[in-house]
């Protein structure tokens, strides 16, 4: 039973009893437990410690009990736990991380077949099994399980692969363990356990703030993320602060209360769910899918009114009775891009996988997209374009007064933190050769820690010998010397070695002291003491890095809080220009006060090289006015200060090393050190672009090149394709794209953007001119005999006067009269169509030999037009993955692999055909008059053929068209030459990346943006604060979840449970708290 102070009287069913600080409110047992939303069970696999069915649960408001009770509650100290009980609180409880959410697989797979592009082939294969087409009914099916098997394995694969390498990015906490101080990761945080919440830390856990109250001993929390406050909430001793939220300033410890799902964002997370916006990947295959279906639906409608119109089919029952509704599935099944949703997420998730294996994790998976059209990149100085690895120079301290550079330096190292392992801090203590002995000869009794709005640290050390007290302030020179009691008398001394210093390059350190025990700040009698110069030299890659941004179309501005004149040489040694602006500036351009010859505030801002002295919020209002100028702009930061701009940027980056607040607003997070990172993020990012707009663009122009071929074929030659044909080539060329995701591509060379009007144009113009390339061939090769003359190949010409002429001939070698009725011929008078009298009694022998032939004929086209058009569709991916030459562009080896086994399979399939199947109905068994011109009969063909004057005749079969593949490929080749000129009249006209006019394609970019309808949005809520998989691999909250006032009431309020045992505390006596 947990006790602690007061006593309290029997409950009564459904009352709350208050005492003191202390609220407990009871439930009638047979009243469900919810608490905001969240049932009373455990976290991740641990069995849940369900409620009791009889007697009352017990909840605790930690926001009004007091500390002391908040502890006995806990039954923990202020110096947190040992080991082993941390232990078996962890088995009790189970880690500190929401649930992973339990999905059925089965209804996981099934999920990749429910969308648009899924519902027209399903409802394609309704048709199909209506028709009795049993044969295409289930190759439909089978594209669609393939598809869907390929997209659930490779996104599985790529979760799991993401998953153990973001591993390392794991939020950690410093909690007291045994003792003493130590890192674990936040995942194996408890109830009882003693934190140190620090600047920059994300808040793992819900705690209660330890110690003293005191006014001035403030932690300043954002709880964004869960409030929508744009102000951080001030938290004193006795506070609660919420897990998820970060700290902006100040230190302090706290006792854990609350952890996974029993936090209050745990509970607030079940009741709202996780929301997202639409990634602009799903917005393109929405458009292209959106028109892929209308250009079908136009077709279908054409279809049908000629068919039945014009051409006077008519429709039966069974098998084989409506070959119209059976042609018209070739348009629906060939124009469906069903493997583009496949292969466009096969190709984002194993590119985000690669990406993460260079050192750059992809926390929002659409951040790929916008990163790979980023053309500005806005980037922090310390750490990132420099070592931020410190180090103060000696020979060139300015010391004042009476201060020594020894006595500079002791002072410095007793300013020092080293609890929070800040850089500065340590290059401090690090610099005094006595900094160990130092330390035991001092204590330090109070700190306040460093913001970036104050830019400053006061430490309160007292020595312990003679019991003196002093105060050491350190930060901005310009902040400190404000404070000195004779600023103005050193003011020149100062500003003039801080100029100095930054003219060098070397960062400046302001150190004062206070001697007494001041109170606060204000009332301290401040003597300036140094001025410390710091070197943090540039990383050697970035200079290097810098010129490649520059050629890729990026502009590199550097933001920074150092002075102006530590800015520029920085970027003088960098090669960034040094055209900059302080922060100064920038307001009074605001205010309308603009330099000599800049026009407005956007033009300053873009055309600057970078900014100094800035504060966050002047970052995040350079990235808003760039934004607003049509740029894709890119932030890079690492620490809490950045957290505001990297939400605002398009593409936040977080640098290595990054605090958890930084990483918590950031898209991207590199696990490898300097600028050079981001720029291999950026090539990749650009590489996994061009794969998908090489998709996209294969995508639109087969959709209209099988929609336009066979939509004209039909209409205008009453000719008909077979469905099996169609979904072959689904299953071979839209499946061997797949290869794509692995291709070998060249980065662009100016950033990208969805352009969707140029995907369309060059997609349509693409198909149509492949269609132009197929219907010549079938008119050379059906109307003419060119084949035949020049080749010597048989005849493929279906004329009604070339074939009444090939009949006449035949039927008069055999010495047969033509003018007699059909069933006189000996091998069909005893065959059951003419046994039961099916035929129409005026049919000649003529008429059956010009149906036979033509059914022959154009059976055998059917492969020749089959061949055609895979090898010529699918040789286009060569030339729309490059801008260059496309036969002296090497694709990657997976392309021509799949593209010969695909090729392969369509080659013996056209050759050797299927035998004449899908076989016509109500005809003869064995054909008479089938032989080809050249005399011999068909390649493997069963002698089916259909009866004069019947739908049948319209039976799109297949007979192997033998050597006319050679002739296909000759002629895809030959129209294939041709598709390069085209694609560079096409990037000409369509100023692809800038081809023909850089300023013109800047424009382009704004308009395919605003087109898309992108809204760049801030990104809420840090890391950890989701759940994880392939497309939130940090496990970022979707969103910012706004509570109402009566949530935030019952925001500390948790059930408790008994430490021993686990199980929630019931009461059925009174119950006394000593």
């Amino acid at each position: 039973m947990l006790r602690s102070g007061g006593k309290f009287d029997k409950f009564e069913n459904g009352g709350d009893v208050e005492e003191g600080n202390v609220q407990l409110n009871t439930y009638p047992s047979s009243t469900p437990i919810v608490l905001n939303g969240s049932h009373a069970e455990s976290n991740g696999n641990h069995a849940a410690a369900q409620p009791p069915t009889d007697g009352k649960l017990r909840e605790v408001d930690f926001a009004k009990v007091s500390i002391s009770e908040a502890l006995s509650v806990l039954k923990c100290t202020e110096h947190g736990l040992n080991s082993a009980e941390a232990h078996r609180r962890l088995e009790q409880y189970g880690p500190n991380k929401l649930p992973e959410s339990k999905r059925n697989g089965y209804l996981i797979f099934l999920g990749y077949m429910w969308n648009p592009l899924s519902w027209a082939m399903e409802i394609a294969a309704i048709v199909a099994i209506a028709l009795l087409d049993y044969a295409d009914f289930f190759l439909i099916l089978t594209l669609l399980f393939v598809n869907a098997t390929i997209s659930f394995a490779e996104e599985a694969n790529a979760d799991k692969a993401i998953k153990a390498l973001t591993a390392a990015l794991a939020p950690q906490a410093r909690a007291m363990r045994d003792g003493r101080l130590q890192v674990i990761d936040a995942a194996g945080l408890v109830p009882g356990d003693v934190v140190l919440l620090a600047i920059g830390n994300i808040i793992a856990a819900d705690v209660k703030l330890l110690g003293e109250e005191d006014p001035d001993d403030v932690l300043q929390v954002d709880q964004a993320a869960l409030t929508g406050e744009s102000l951080p909430a001030k938290k004193v001793a006795g506070h609660t602060a919420f897990s998820g939220s970060s700290i902006k300033q100040g230190e302090k410890h706290a006792v854990v209360y609350a952890t996974g799902k029993d936090t209050f964002f745990g509970r607030a997370a079940a009741l709202v769910g996780q929301q997202g916006s639409e990634p602009n990947l799903h917005k393109v295959m929405t458009r292209i899918g959106g028109m892929c279906l209308g250009t079908i639906a136009l077709w279908c409608i054409i279809e049908l009114s000629v068919q039945f119109g014009h051409y006077n089919h008519g429709c039966r029952g069974g098998e084989d009775g409506c070959p119209t509704l059976t042609n018209l599935l070739v348009v629906v099944v060939g124009g469906i891009p069903i493997a583009m949703p496949t292969v466009l997420t096969v190709t984002l998730a194993l590119g985000a996988y690669k990406l993460a294996k260079e050192g750059a994790i992809v926390a929002r998976m659409s951040a790929v997209e916008e990163m790979a059209g980023m053309d500005i990149l806005c980037s922090d100085k310390t750490g990132t374009l420099t070592l931020n690895q410190l180090s103060i120079h000696e020979p060139s301290i300015l010391t004042l007064g009476e201060t020594s550079t020894q006595e500079a330096l002791q002072m410095a190292c007793l300013s020092a933190n080293m609890t929070t392992g800040e850089a500065i801090d340590t290059v401090l203590v690090s610099s005094f050769p006595g900094n160990a002995k130092l330390w035991k000869e001092h204590t330090r009794t109070k700190y306040i820690p460093f913001n970036p709005v104050d830019k400053y640290t006061v430490a309160w050390v007292r020595h312990n010998a003679s019991g003196q007290t002093m105060c050491l302030m350190k930060g901005a020179p310009q902040v400190v010397l404000s404070k000195a009691h004779n600023a103005d008398d050193i003011y020149a001394l100062v500003t003039g070695k801080c100029n100095e210093l930054a003219n060098r390059g070397l960062r400046s350190l302001g150190l004062a002291r206070a001697i007494g025990d001041a109170t606060d700040v204000k009332s301290a009698q401040w003597e300036f003491l140094a001025v410390l110069p710091l070197f943090d030299p540039p990383r050697h890659d970035t200079r290097d890095t810098v010129a490649k941004c520059l050629v890729k179309g990026i502009a590199v501005k550097m933001i920074t809080g150092d002075q102006l004149a530590i800015g520029q040489e920085t970027a003088r040694q960098l090669g960034m220009g040094d055209g900059m602006h302080t922060s100064h500036e920038l307001l009074e351009a605001a205010e309308g006060r603009l330099p000599e010859g800049v026009a407005t505030l956007q033009e300053l801002v873009e055309d600057a090289d970078g900014f100094a002295e800035v504060f966050p919020e002047h970052k995040h209002e350079i990235v808003r006015l760039l934004q607003s100028g049509g740029h894709m702009v890119g932030m890079t930061g690492d620490g809490v200060n950045d957290a505001p701009a990297l939400k605002k940027a398009d593409v936040g980056i977080a640098v290595d090393g990054a605090t958890d607040a930084a990483r918590g607003a950031a898209d991207i997070v590199l696990t490898k050190p300097g600028l050079s990172a981001i720029v291999s993020a950026i090539i990749g990012a650009r590489k996994i672009f061009q794969r998908m707009t090489t998709f996209t663009k294969y995508t639109v122009a087969m959709t209209f090149r099988v929609c336009f071929t066979f939509g004209l074929l039909t209409v205008i030659y009453n000719w008909y394709f077979p469905t099996i044909l169609i979904v072959l080539l689904a299953v071979f060329n839209d499946g061997a794209m797949i290869a794509l995701s692995k291709d070998r591509v060249r980065a662009s060379p100016l950033p990208d953007t969805w352009s969707l009007r140029n995907i369309f144009v060059s997609g349509i113009t693409y198909g149509l001119y492949l269609t132009l390339s197929s219907w010549v061939l079938f008119h050379v090769a059906t109307k003419t005999e060119f084949f035949p003359d020049h080749i010597h190949t048989f005849s493929l010409n279906n004329r009604a006067q070339d074939l009444r002429a090939y009949c006449s001939a035949f039927i008069e070698a055999n010495n047969v009269d033509a003018s007699l009725p059909v069933c006189r011929v000996e091998e069909y008078e005893f065959q059951d169509t003419c046994r039961e009298g099916r035929l129409n009694p005026a049919l000649t022998i003529l008429d059956q030999c010009m149906t036979e032939q033509l059914y022959v004929r154009d059976s055998i086209t059917r492969a020749l037009m089959y061949i055609q058009v895979s090898v010529s569709g699918q040789a286009l991916v060569f030339v729309v993955r490059t801008l260059k030459w496309s036969l002296a562009e090497r694709a990657g080896g997976f392309i021509y692999i799949a593209f010969g086994i695909a090729q392969l399979a369509t080659t013996l399939i056209s050759a050797l055909g299927f035998g004449g199947y899908s076989h016509p109905k109500g005809g003869f068994d064995q054909c008479v008059f089938c032989r080809l011109s050249n005399g011999k009969y068909p390649i493997a063909f069963a002698g089916i053929v259909p009866a004069a004057d019947s739908e049948a005749e319209f039976t799109a079969s297949l007979i192997g068209c033998e050597y006319f593949v050679v002739i296909a490929w000759i002629w895809s080749l030959l129209w294939y030459l041709a598709l390069d000129p085209l694609k560079w009249a096409l990037a000409w006209a369509l100023n692809e990346n800038g081809l023909r006019s850089s300023s013109t394609w800047r424009l382009d970019q704004e308009a395919a943006r605003r087109q898309l309808g992108f809204n760049p949005e801030e990104n809420v809520g840090p890391a950890g604060m989701g759940r994880a998989g392939w497309r939130n691999p940090l496990g970022r909250g979707g969103g910012t979840i706004l509570l109402t006032p009566a949530d935030m009431d019952r925001a500390s309020v948790v059930m408790v449970r008994n430490i021993e045992t686990g199980t929630y505390e019931t009461f059925y006596e009174p119950v006394s708290y000593n």
